[in-house]
Parts: structure tokens; sequence; C-alpha cells
């Protein structure tokens, strides 16, 4: 790739770690059709005599991504287990060109499934960032 080519959407997704029977493992749901990540960073007003502005306040880091229902894949029943056990999702958001990713640990503040008739079943969830982000490097993606 050449520096300054655009990134298209497709090189970009999101694996999830869920629970086995045999300890954790990371997996790409199926099908995945869209995502994005947002952070936003409240305003604290400063006034004093000598200057005025704004400071950062507390940031939040928000993620989202939709697909396809598919067949096999275990990340749907999953991922409602873990929102219903309140637990947290480890979710990475990967570069596919270098497979560098950001990780961290989200709540999943909703997973909706839509079954829409003479549509494609599929799914949405939102979760919302709980502590920091950590930088890794994967060495293969899992399949998806």
């Amino acid at each position: 790739m050449a520096v300054g080519e655009i990134y298209k959407g497709e090189e970009f997704l999101f694996l999830v770690e869920i629970e086995t029977d045999d300890g954790t493992e990371i997996v790409r749901p199926f099908d995945q059709t869209g995502g994005s990540v947002s952070s936003a960073a409240a305003e604290i007003e400063i006034a004093t005599k000598d200057r005025s502005g704004s400071d950062y306040g507390d940031i939040t880091q928000t993620i989202s991504l939709e697909g396809n229902i598919t067949e096999g894949d275990p990340f749907v029943k999953a991922i409602k287990k873990a929102q219903r056990e309140k637990k947290y999702a480890k979710i990475y958001e990967v570069n596919t060109r270098d497979l560098t990713a950001e990780y961290g640990m989200y709540m999943i503040t909703s997973f909706n499934k839509d079954y829409a008739n003479g549509d494609m079943s599929t799914y949405t969830l939102d979760g919302t960032l709980f502590g920091d982000i950590c930088e890794t490097e994967l060495t293969a993606l899992p399949a998806g």
C-alpha cells in the first residue's frame, strides 16, 4: 500500500474474546456489515483572574458493531450471555492492512437482534469502554 492511500471500511473489523469450555478464545463475528468507534471529552470550564477557558473532563469511548446473524457463529450467544451476567467484553478494533489493533473492556450497553420478514436477520451491539485502551499486533486473523 502506498503512503496516503485511503482506507476502505472493510479494512477494519472487530474481534471479540469469548468464554469457551476451555477458557477464552478470540473470535471474529461472522458477516460483519459495519462498525464504529467514538470518543468524546467532557469540558471543564476554568476561570481564574489570570485566564479562562476549557480543560478536559472525563473521556468516554463507545463502540458499535453490526452484522448478519449467521448459523454457527458463537459470537451472538456469547455476547448475550456476557451481558445477562453483567460481564465486560474484550473487543478488538483491527486494521487488517498491518494487523495492528486496539482493545479494551466494554460494558455491553445494548445488544439487539432484528428479524425483519424478507430481510437478513441482523444484530447490533453498542458498548462503553471501562478502563483503558491497549495496543497490540496480531499474527493472524481468526476465520469468520
